[in-house]
């Protein structure tokens, strides 16, 4: 009998979505359903913060979580429940020890586009309907279907990174975009983030013979900090084949850990995408680490170190490929959706 999945129709399915698609790889879609029966003893806020699914095979049940939460930290609840605990933001140094022998550290993903529209539309509205049946927690109708939408009309399908892989390099090319994160008094990122991807961004402007492009996108919660870095933001809005095709150009990209330290969606991407990437230090742990001068240039977050490392790759497009084959590589191994689900166990027949 072949392997049949249960996935928590609860799930925020713009996280989850590449996981969706790595267990349609493994087991097939016909082995892969939605319900909430084996996840109602688990309360809804842990359930939306986290992709649980189930996986029967041989008449053994394995419960697994996979956690795209920002932090390190473990939600506990998850912990207990499940068999494997994957997190996208693993961090053992951290993280306790007694929360080790379950823990798996997983390469950071990103949001795709799993349905067409049709089905998207059916799953959006049956996985409400078995959301609200077994649960009396209150929750918004429209952020859960909004998710849908967004998954639909703002990522893309996985094949579209393979196929966008084989767009030409322009040599002086920098297109980069990010968030202007908001800035207070826990979350400090105009210290962390949103001054390091600035430095960036004029290390970028500041050398003459590079056509940049792009900047960093400010939302409602962090007009605060605009006059900060009123010269790095970017007011147009580009659709994701734009940037895709504009990403691939680039001779070069930029990752920095984002929000709470976390390893972002970009880092993801760029990796799938075999870019010759940037980085100030990580945070968190990955499945193996990352490489300086191998899969990934590591750089200080000061204007001078980053304008150097992005001069010096631009001189050497030797070691430019290298660095973006080699990355490449690494998300062969690690980051894809099959990948991931390897990492934690999950085999299909």
């Amino acid at each position: 009998m072949k392997p049949q999945v249960i996935v928590d129709p609860s799930v925020n399915i713009l996280y989850a979505s590449f996981y969706i698609e790595g267990l349609y790889e493994t087991y097939g879609r016909r082995n892969v359903k939605f319900s909430s029966k084996p996840f109602v003893s688990l309360s809804l806020e842990s359930r939306m913060a986290a992709f649980p699914f189930v996986v029967i095979k041989d008449g053994k049940t394995t419960k697994y979580i996979i956690s795209f939460y920002d932090s390190y930290k473990i939600i506990e609840e998850l912990y207990h429940w499940c068999d494997v605990y994957g997190s996208v933001n693993a961090n053992f140094n951290l993280t306790p020890k007694q929360y080790h022998p379950k823990l798996v550290s997983l390469a950071p993903s990103f949001g795709i586009r799993v349905w067409g529209i049709a089905n998207t539309i059916l799953f959006a509205l049956t996985n409400l309907a078995k959301t609200i049946k077994y649960t009396r927690e209150s929750f918004s109708y429209r952020k859960f279907l909004g998710k849908y939408k967004r998954m639909y009309t703002l990522r893309l399908p996985y094949k579209s990174y393979e196929k966008s892989r084989t767009i030409d390099i322009k040599n002086n090319y920098i297109f980069s975009l990010n968030t202007l994160w908001y800035n207070d008094e826990w979350n400090k990122n105009d210290e962390g983030v949103n001054k390091t991807r600035a430095n960036f961004i004029r290390a970028c402007k500041d050398i003459k013979t590079i056509d940049f492009e792009g900047g960093m996108v400010s939302s409602k919660l962090s007009q605060s900090s605009n006059s900060l870095f009123a010269d790095c933001l970017y007011h147009k809005t580009i659709a994701m084949k734009t940037w895709l095709y504009k990403t691939c150009k680039s001779f070069v990209v930029f990752n920095t850990p984002a929000f709470w330290n976390c390893h972002g969606w970009k880092l993801a991407e760029y990796l799938a995408l075999g870019k010759a990437i940037v980085s100030t230090d990580l945070s968190n742990d990955l499945p193996a680490p990352l490489i300086n001068g191998e899969n990934i240039h590591i750089t200080d977050n000061s204007q001078e170190a980053i304008g150097e490392a992005i001069t010096f790759i631009m001189n050497n497009i030797e070691y430019r490929d290298k660095l973006g084959n080699n990355a490449r590589r690494y998300w062969k191994k690690y980051g894809t959706p099959v990948k991931s689900l390897e990492l934690l166990g999950c085999v299909g027949d």
